[in-house]
């Protein structure tokens, strides 16, 4: 597994899930360098229902140190019409599909030969500590790893099988931190779409790593996604995919969540 070198690093960004949504993407990012974050790391599924795929390669290219692929990287590598999503309900999985076949239309020739060479998971040695980094888990790349079913076992088994202390993912755009009796574990959320709360703002997390221990806090991000939907809307994107942006509340992906995510979210 590749390991990323970043020793005099002791404040980082994770960020996933971006799916095309440049408004946010800028916001998060220009909030990451705010607060103080010496190191930006991307956990996959740049791509996405907003489109803007080539512009949104090319900011991440340019502002983040380590880059790993998330199912909609290597299903535009290989040059798919399916997401790879994983969803449980078909219905989710059809339109994530659908979102990721328009996504398609702007990436470039390079670029997916850049994506094809992305590794799927690392590991990052950063303040003294190792992190284990994947988009779903570091079994599956499009596992859900939602909040209501974490398994403690299953996540310190990971922290010990790579000897590392820390362990970061994305891809059920839910954010959560985990303490474990060998580390912690996160979700960082996304970048490209609310976590079905009724709040527009998007999420990331921040890891400070001082003297052997790892602070972490998820960061909400305000942008003008307003006229970022309006643009969308004029350049024909499908209304389901504009609408949650507005709302904070996801028109797909809610019949795939367990019960605690949806009832959860919506209190």
């Amino acid at each position: 597994m590749q390991i990323f070198q970043l020793e005099k690093v002791h404040t980082l960004a994770f960020m996933g899930g971006a799916y095309g949504n440049l408004a946010a993407l800028d916001a998060a990012i220009a909030d990451a360098y705010l607060q103080g974050c010496e190191a930006l790391v991307f956990l996959g599924d740049a791509t996405g229902c907003c489109g803007h795929s080539e512009e949104t390669l090319t900011r991440i290219r340019e502002h983040f140190d380590v880059i790993i692929a998330g199912n909609h990287e290597q299903e535009v590598a290989a040059g798919s019409d399916h997401c790879g999503c994983g969803y449980s309900d078909p219905e989710d999985e059809r339109l994530g599909c659908l979102a990721h076949q328009y996504a398609m239309r702007t990436v470039t020739g390079e670029q997916r030969l850049w994506l094809a060479r992305l590794p799927e998971s690392a590991l990052l040695s950063v303040a003294g500590q190792r992190w284990l980094i994947c988009h779903g888990s570091p079994e599956q790349i499009n596992e859900f790893l939602y909040e209501s079913e974490l398994d403690d076992h299953r996540l310190d088994d990971w922290l010990q099988q790579y000897g590392c202390q820390g362990l970061a993912c994305t891809h059920t755009g839910l954010p959560w931190v985990r303490k474990l009796t060998s580390g912690v574990a996160l979700n960082c959320g996304v970048t490209g779409k609310p976590d079905h709360d009724g709040d527009p703002a998007v999420h990331y997390a921040v890891v400070e790593i001082r003297d052997g221990h790892a602070n972490v806090v998820i960061r909400r991000v305000e942008y003008d996604y307003e006229s970022w939907a309006c643009q969308l809307e004029q350049e024909g994107v499908d209304p389901v995919f504009v609408e949650p942006l507005r709302s904070g509340w996801w028109t797909t992906g809610v019949s795939s969540l367990p019960q605690w995510e949806r009832e959860q979210r919506r209190r």
